[in-house]
């Protein structure tokens, strides 16, 4: 059975590893209006490390005989099994660094499903590098039509680092930084950024590993396509909604990668405004500064499968609904509701770490589908994710809740068949 994996909470409940941002004295500000400095002096990260962060020395602590294998992610597969010099080691992300004897020993890489059964017993290596310099971040920023609005930062975890400073540029400028919490090396491989990214212009994100006095073990991971992006505001299609529209899936892969996004499976681009864990009022909550900024001509809402997790009665969900309903009309905008996915209790005891849903979860699933298949403009999906109980088809969700990239083609695909209707009427 897995281990309850602290970061790996962040895809399945939306949880992420905790960080606090820090200013470089010696670097200027960015200008901010009012309204963004409070809602970024609201946001604190309680939970976050003391580590200090003045007067962190540049001196890298040498590391030797490191051999870094990365490899292609496997659909469905939670974790990965490496074998080297005759000992075995567990990834649960698409890479790892691996101390030994000689950086030019043979090694055997296969994925593994929940259940333990083989997906692949031989996988292909995409890089073997020997003692890395910086670390390998595996975001794929350029295969996404637009970048999200929260982004997630992932790496392949480096050996020796107790944790990680992040930090993100934006024209040159640093804005944000953050320091991860101490985790087991083979859990540390990705940070949630629960602030927006509302302003245009290019960025672009690095990473590097610190030991538990805060000496770096590497350089700063270097600066390429797939850790780039540019922010616009002339975005015609928005997603806004909680995890399912954010991405991620099979339990450990976030959604800086593009299988398990639904947006990826849409021949049109759809910037994704979804931030996980959201509920209904959580949305209803951020919708001026989050949606109003981009101003989309239409915008998809799926939400409701947070509310009937956490025991929020449906009434209140569609009320929340119906008033992002009337904030769009009221802004211009073309609101798409895209009806919930179900879940499956089983699949949820057994992968043992999320909260057991009410056993009236369906009916209020039912109460929040009904009104959404009464309005104007709907996709429902609802049903194509579901088995003959009800439940969400336990052959499309590793964990129970999040579709994995079967779901996901046919949520995309569904998006997909609504835009080519009203792109071109008949």
């Amino acid at each position: 059975m897995l281990k309850v994996l602290p970061i790996v909470l962040a895809v399945a409940l939306c949880f992420s590893n905790l960080g606090f941002i820090v200013d470089r004295e010696e670097i200027p500000a960015p200008a901010v209006d009012a309204k963004a400095a409070a809602v970024t002096e609201a946001k604190t990260f309680a939970d976050a490390t003391d580590n200090p962060v003045r007067g962190i020395s540049e001196e890298i602590v040498p590391r030797e005989n490191i051999l870094r294998l990365h490899w292609a992610i496997v659909p469905n597969a939670v974790k990965y099994e490496v074998t080297v010099e005759g000992a075995s080691f567990i990834s649960y992300t698409n890479g790892i660094e691996i101390p030994v004897r000689d950086v030019r020993a043979a090694f055997q890489i296969r994925a593994i499903a929940l259940d333990g059964m083989i997906l692949d017993e031989r996988l292909a290596v995409l890089d073997a590098e020997e003692n890395p310099a910086a670390p390998l971040t595996t975001t794929e920023f350029d295969k996404m039509n637009y970048p999200p609005l929260y982004p997630v930062y992932s790496w392949i975890p480096v050996a020796g680092a107790d944790h990680y400073e992040i930090e993100l540029i934006h024209n040159d400028t640093i804005i944000r930084r953050y320091f991860t919490q101490t985790q087991p090396q083979d859990d540390d491989f990705d940070f949630y950024d629960k602030q927006p990214i509302l302003d245009e212009g290019e960025y672009f994100w690095r990473v590097r590993g610190l030991t538990k006095d805060n000496q770096p073990v590497t350089q700063w991971s270097m600066r390429d396509g797939a850790n780039s992006f540019t922010v616009t505001r002339q975005i015609r299609f928005c997603a806004f909604g909680d995890s399912i529209t954010h991405g991620g899936g099979a339990i450990s892969v976030p959604p800086s990668t593009v299988l398990y996004n639904w947006e990826t499976y849409c021949p049109i681009p759809i910037k994704n405004l979804g931030h996980s864990g959201d509920t209904t009022a959580e949305l209803l909550a951020r919708f001026d500064s989050d949606v109003l900024t981009f101003r989309p001509e239409v915008l998809f809402i799926m939400a409701g499968v947070n509310d009937y997790r956490a025991y929020i009665p449906a009434w209140q969900s569609v009320e929340n609904l119906e008033y992002l309903r009337d904030k769009c009309h009221a802004n211009g905008i073309r609101p798409v509701f895209i009806t919930p996915t179900p879940l499956n209790p089983a699949q949820i005891r057994k992968v043992g770490f999320l909260e057991m849903p009410p056993p009236d979860w369906q009916e209020s699933q039912r109460v929040i589908c009904d009104w959404i298949r009464q309005q104007e403009h709907f996709i429902d999906v609802n049903d194509k994710l579901c088995d003959a109980a009800g439940d969400l088809n336990e052959t499309l969700s590793v964990d129970g809740l999040h579709p994995d990239a079967e779901g996901k083609r046919i949520i995309g695909e569904a998006v997909a068949a609504w835009l080519d209707r009203y792109m071109n009427p008949q």
